[in-house]
């Protein structure tokens, strides 16, 4: 109130020339938004990664030096920006203010962010891309003036306040503001221009040099649309001088210019990105291709042009470091290819086209991860400890893993620095032979305006170089890696502060990463030439291969024992490893019938962790409970101490149809109960239950779902009861050349089409006429019932898995393998061919009625329940249930009652397609339900369950 008032009565005063911003956030900013309970002077004390609001976040826009006045932020996530005016702009009308604000909001990927002079409050939806010709008003989703606040304060507050964006109010809002149509977002809009680049560059470039191989012609784009960001973004950042790339658009011959700038930064840099002449001491190859090479200057015109403001939208100083990895990751998911003609085209690579699409790792999954590994590995450190850490991701596809990990332990060493300074101590380099660092002692942290606290650049160096480690099989990839990594060291560095390291210490600004960032085969050595002749493997294929010795490229670390944390998001392949089935099942004893490729990373991952370190991946959920990943599950639970399993109520991955988990694993054998975190949503975890490795190991599945009631249910249902398989003959049903018999009026009819036809007669000698059967598919069956077939399946001795007559001709059980809330299934008793998406069930005596009996308590609410449960299987995609699994269902004695009612109910069910008025199937669908209902009391009562019990199992 005393703000609105103060403002109202001197307004005429706010409105000069001489009210300056820095006053307006002083006296009016800075008390508003401690009023919606934001630590605006971080009185609490937090640490530099934690502060709630941080002062000037420092950008660079449009070639002057600019900085959102405010950054607000939950645990050290930005959640939006507010940008100050002075009261004399008027916000409503000037178009300005709003495309700075939105410019580098957009570039951060903020949904929403605020324009405020205190006199008038605007917030922008930025997820849309801003455009130089939008007016003020462009996708303004909320305008307040300074004598609303009062109204309007509890919508400020549920939206806006510190305790709602906590609670999650600030991002439902954001999400409901989201426009359907015209948005482009800043990770798919730059993904979509350097996916142009890619195409451009690759075509000029095979037209002008026809001598180039795909392999080169794929190194030579990469790396030069590697160079121009890294270059762009220092721009931005004020490292490198604004416009420097701008200048050659003026100029001819650009790409030879472009050289020069590029040795420059060698010069400056040191980094490998750069590496075009051999030095002394400096570890790989130098880059001799890209300079020989002619490329048109319209094409890098069109580049640089879309580089820079005004026509640019992009804030390169502000893209946070998971976003440029976000589009890297899809960008590495295409491959350029030559024609014979040699032409460039762009397509999917092999491998990403068969899994389906590139699945980039979200940032709360990585800093989950680093959190459990290297947060845990630093507990109790000083930094001497701390430098012999080695973090090792095998497959890090753009670094997003390495990333989080230096990040982490960048804020960890300033932290820990800041806290010996309050002390009175002043952390100095203790060695001039530490790797990375020059000679001399200097301080280790410094202060810059603000207040902030910040790593020296030679600090933030040697960590890189001591801790971090990669690997990845695409060279891409890899260069990628490290390119990420080296705009991490170049954070908060600005032009003098480079010139000045260079100077004074004759030391270039950025590390070269050759010996930490490797390209090769992680599950792959070079004994793999051993089983192989050489003389039958082309260049192509090696090359593809690439094998990898562990021994050799980290042999110091394999030495001292191995990485200290294995961390990282390994590929998943279902049935994976068939090119090098051999190899695998010599190297890999965990390996199981229809693996996955993650399962081969895990033993990897193990085996290149040191006793007592950590390995932490996300994988698919199934080998918590599948049969097929049970030796690797029972060989993590009995020999290692799987720390924590984490698990999702929702989809991480949103394009792949899967479920994930996380687990951590400390490389030593002590099992201990395991504590299960439940993710509800990406903010927010906690514990939901614990288990024990032995009873995990003993009933065959990680059940981290199912209750100790649940349990005692399902140990009662067991109680006194017969497996299933010791009454009844259990199959699955056939997957064979099926005919689409259409028209085909009875049992023995032969094929219609000429193919069909022609498929026929390659069996000719086995009378095929008598073996095709009326089909039924999984979709075919319902609850008691069945669609009428109007297809025909062959069955016989030629099949891949033959079934004995008995399955097809004798009266039988079908039950669908998919597990709903109850299952679906019915009676037969006439002569079908059924496909594999169906269990068959044969009574062992003959006994008709027995099945009858055995069909009411599977199709009952206990049958699902009990099957979901016992097993875990909880899958919403695809919720199969096993033969193995149904043969051990608990049954209890035949009982004439429940036959007797079962009986009804095929009947009811049959009558239903007959019914011709709506009242008539209205009046038998009430029987039916009913009767439903009839089957699970008599159930419940033969297996003895309590109202309790049965509450529990209906979920009531």
């Amino acid at each position: 109130m005393s703000l609105i008032e103060r403002f109202e009565n001197n307004r005429e005063a706010y409105h000069s020339s001489g009210y300056n911003e820095t006053q307006l956030r002083q006296e009016f900013l800075d008390p508003f938004f401690k009023a919606l309970g934001w630590d605006v002077d971080n009185e609490q004390g937090y640490s530099e990664a934690y502060k709630d609001v941080i002062h000037e976040d420092q950008i660079k826009v449009g070639g002057g030096t600019k900085a959102p006045d405010y950054c607000f932020r939950i645990g050290g996530t930005r959640k939006f920006f507010v940008e100050a005016k002075k009261p004399a702009v008027n916000l409503k009308e000037d178009a300005s203010p709003a495309f700075q604000l939105r410019r580098y909001a957009w570039s951060a990927k903020l949904p929403l962010s605020i324009l405020t002079d205190f006199e008038e409050f605007a917030v922008y939806d930025c997820r849309v891309r801003p455009d130089k010709t939008d007016k003020a008003s462009a996708h303004r989703v909320m305008y307040f003036r300074y004598d609303d606040y009062l109204e309007k304060w509890d919508d400020i507050v549920g939206i806006f306040s510190r305790e709602e964006v906590l609670k999650g109010s600030f991002d439902k809002y954001a999400e409901s503001m989201r426009r359907k149509k015209g948005t482009a977002e800043v990770d798919a809009a730059f993904l979509s221009e350097i996916e142009t680049w890619r195409n451009e560059l690759a075509r000029n470039l095979a037209l002008r040099n026809k001598d180039l191989s795909q392999r080169e012609l794929n190194f030579a784009v990469s790396r030069t649309i590697d160079r121009i960001i890294f270059l762009r973004v220092c721009e931005d950042r004020g490292i490198e001088p604004y416009g420097q790339l701008q200048e050659l658009l003026d100029k001819q011959k650009i790409y030879k210019q472009l050289f020069q700038i590029f040795h420059r930064a060698d010069e400056r840099y040191n980094s490998g990105l750069f590496y075009f002449k051999k030095e002394k001491e400096r570890p790989g190859p130098p880059d001799e291709l890209t300079p020989s090479l002619k490329l048109d200057d319209k094409k890098l015109k069109d580049i640089i042009r879309s580089l820079y403001y005004p026509d640019s939208p992009y804030e390169f100083s502000v893209l946070p470091a998971d976003i440029l990895g976000q589009v890297y990751e899809q960008f590495l998911g295409k491959v350029i290819r030559l024609t014979k003609g040699h032409q460039a085209k762009v397509e999917d690579k092999p491998e990403v086209k068969k899994a389906g699409g590139v699945y980039y790792t979200p940032t709360y999954i990585v800093d989950y991860i680093v959190k459990h590994t290297v947060g845990k590995l630093l507990e109790d450190k000083t930094p001497k400890q701390a430098a012999k850490l080695r973090i090792l991701d095998p497959a890090c596809g753009s670094g997003s893993f390495l990333i989080g990990a230096y990040q982490y332990l960048l804020d960890w060493h300033r932290d820990w620095y800041v806290s010996h300074l309050n002390k009175g101590l002043q952390p100095l380099e203790t060695s001039a032979t530490d790797k990375g660092v020059g000679k001399g002692l200097k301080p280790l942290v410094y202060q810059v305006s603000g207040g902030e606290w910040r790593l020296t650049t030679a600090e933030r160096k040697r960590i890189l170089l001591n801790n971090i480690y990669g690997v990845d099989i695409d060279p891409q990839a890899v260069e990628v890696t490290k390119l990420s990594l080296l705009l991490k060291v170049l954070e908060g560095e600005s032009r003098d502060t480079i010139e000045s390291q260079l100077r004074m210490f004759r030391e270039r600004a950025l590390p070269d990463l050759s010996s930490n960032i490797k390209c090769g085969n992680t599950l792959i050595g070079p004994d793999f030439y051993e089983h192989e002749q050489m003389t039958l493997l082309d260049d192509e294929e090696r090359y593809r291969i690439n094998a990898f010795d562990w021994q050799t490229e980290f042999a110091p670390i394999m030495k001292a024992g191995g990485f200290d944390a294995v961390i990282g998001n390994p590929p998943y392949l279902y049935s994976a490893g068939q090119d090098y089935l051999d190899y695998f099942n010599e190297h890999y004893s965990l390996r199981q019938y229809q693996t996955d490729y993650y399962v081969y990373f895990i033993e990897c991952a193990l085996k290149l962790c040191r006793k007592e370190g950590k390995v932490s991946f996300i994988v698919s959920d199934s080998w918590t409970n599948s049969e097929y990943f049970s030796v690797m599950r029972n060989h993590l639970l009995t020999s290692h101490k799987i720390d924590v399993l984490a698990v999702f109520g929702y989809p991480v991955f949103k394009a792949a149809a899967l479920e994930n988990s996380i687990f951590v694993i400390s490389n030593q054998a002590s099992p201990t109960p395991i504590p299960v975190e439940k993710f509800s949503n990406p903010n927010e975890y906690k514990i939901v239950n614990r288990v024990n490795p032995s009873d995990a190991v003993e009933r065959g599945l990680i059940d981290y779902r199912t209750s100790s009631s649940i349990r005692a249910v399902i140990s009662k249902i067991e109680n006194g009861s017969i497996p299933l398989d010791r009454i009844v003959n259990l199959n699955r049903g056939i997957h064979a050349y099926r005919t689409d018999g259409y028209g085909i009026s009875k049992f023995g009819g032969g094929p219609q089409t000429k193919r069909d036809k022609d498929e026929m007669s390659y069996h000719a000698d086995s009378q095929l006429d008598k073996t095709y059967l009326p089909e039924l598919k999984g979709r075919d069956i319902q609850r008691y019932s069945h669609k009428k077939s109007v297809r025909f399946l062959s069955y016989g001795p030629w099949l891949a898995e033959p079934r004995k007559p008995d399955f097809f001709f004798q009266p039988k059980i079908v039950l669908r393998k998919i597990l709903g809330r109850k299952l679906h299934g019915t009676f037969l008793d006439k002569q079908y061919a059924l496909d594999q998406s169906l269990y068959i069930a044969i009574s062992r005596l003959g006994d008709n009625s027995l099945l009858l009996h055995i069909l009411g308590i599977l199709l009952s609410t206990l049958g699902a329940w009990y099957l979901r449960n016992k097993f875990a299987i909880y899958d919403t995609l695809y919720p199969w249930y096993t033969k193995k699994q149904l043969s051990a269902f608990p049954m209890k004695e035949k009982d004439n009652r429940l036959i007797s009612i079962v009986e009804r109910m095929l009947e009811l069910n049959r009558e239903l397609p007959k019914a011709k008025t709506p009242d008539e199937k209205t009046r038998l669908e009430r029987q039916i339900t009913a009767t439903d209902r009839q089957i699970d009391k008599l159930v419940y009562e033969l297996y003895g369950l309590t109202e309790d019990e049965i509450k529990i199992m209906e979920g009531v």
